[in-house]
């Protein structure tokens, strides 16, 4: 149900509420004399009640509640229920209950009570309403914000692996390997797995280490050494859900930054025990040379950690240690 249907609703429910006590009370009295006196008196002060309610609800919402509109609010508030304090008195009076003038002081200190009573549930249905309302609109317009920039990091992660895959490529074309057939083949996998999953909020781990499987196998044409990779996979993958492209970043920024040379120089492991995802990722750093320094800053890094935040709050590890050989990441997450 919307906001606007609850709003509209709402008076129809406090009335047929108010009606349901008023008969309440009166129904001890039903044997006897005062039965119809009662039901008369209901008949004359339920509708003032529930037109004060009505006015207080419709009349006050919470944008009379700000600093500069709340001198009138108070205003006229303190106007309404002195006239319908009077209105108490006048319809008394019309139903000829008034006998003498000191009737007139006892009605009107009477109603008042009424009247507050009525104008205050009024005015804390509105704001209640209106408060719930714009919780919803905030929650709403966050998630949507979330989602905005979720796209916008995986958006900016994509280009920068792309960017590196296509230099392979390139390479593999100008010394006209046969290289070069195998590289396009997994990049398209790779596109295909760009282009149609990733648009998704959750990935199956599967696709998400295929994906980064296919990655290695592009990394790995370029270099005679292919055993400085050792990928491992332990625990049942096939029913995790991720986030997809997680993990990517790390993987680039080891291959960035590790040694092609020496045997397991980097070390990638996926572990799922109890729900859980531990992921590892270590290289052996190398120089850089004086090209890769100025574009070593490593566009991802900073990202994935402002997208863990968007998609976990607090609710995952990340744990990066450097020293001057190695450097080592550890995420842990909980599965989707």
């Amino acid at each position: 149900m919307t906001f606007k249907r609850i709003k509209i609703l709402a008076p129809f429910f406090y009335a047929s509420f108010e009606l349901f006590l008023h008969i309440l009370r009166i129904l001890p009295s039903i044997e006897s004399g005062a039965f119809k006196g009662a039901l008369r008196t209901i008949a004359i002060t339920y509708p003032l009640d529930l037109t004060v309610f009505l006015v207080f609800y419709f009349c006050f919402s919470t944008d009379y509640l700000k600093k500069t509109k709340l001198p009138r609010t108070i205003v006229l508030s303190i106007l309404a229920i002195l006239f319908f304090g009077f209105s108490w008195v006048i319809l008394y009076d019309w139903t000829g209950r008034i006998k003498m003038a000191e009737d007139i002081k006892l009605i009107f200190a009477g109603s008042l009570g009424h009247v507050l009573l009525n104008a205050f549930y009024g005015t804390i249905f509105r704001i209640a309403i209106e408060w719930f309302e714009k919780q919803q609109q905030k929650r709403e317009l966050e998630a949507q914000n979330v989602r905005t920039e979720l796209s916008l990091l995986r958006a900016r992660i994509n280009p920068h692996f792309l960017f590196n895959v296509l230099n392979n490529i390139n390479s593999f074309a100008q010394k006209k390997s046969d290289k070069t057939s195998y590289a396009i083949i997994k990049l398209s996998e790779i596109m295909r797995y760009m282009l149609y999953d990733v648009k998704d909020e959750q990935i199956l781990l599967d696709k998400e280490i295929a994906y980064i499987q296919n990655y290695l196998e592009l990394q790995k044409l370029r270099y005679q050494n292919v055993e400085f990779v050792r990928f491992n996979i332990t625990g049942g993958t096939s029913h995790v859900m991720v986030p997809p492209l997680l993990f990517m970043p790390f993987i680039e920024n080891a291959f960035k930054h590790g040694r092609k040379q020496v045997k397991d120089s980097i070390r990638i492991v996926f572990e799922v025990q109890n729900n859980f995802i531990n992921f590892t990722c270590t290289n052996f750093k190398r120089i850089l040379n004086s090209t890769e320094e100025i574009y070593s800053s490593g566009l991802g890094l900073p990202n994935i950690k402002r997208r863990l935040d968007l998609l976990f709050g607090n609710n995952y590890q990340l744990n990066i240690h450097e020293d001057e050989n190695e450097y080592f990441v550890a995420l842990k997450i909980q599965a989707l």
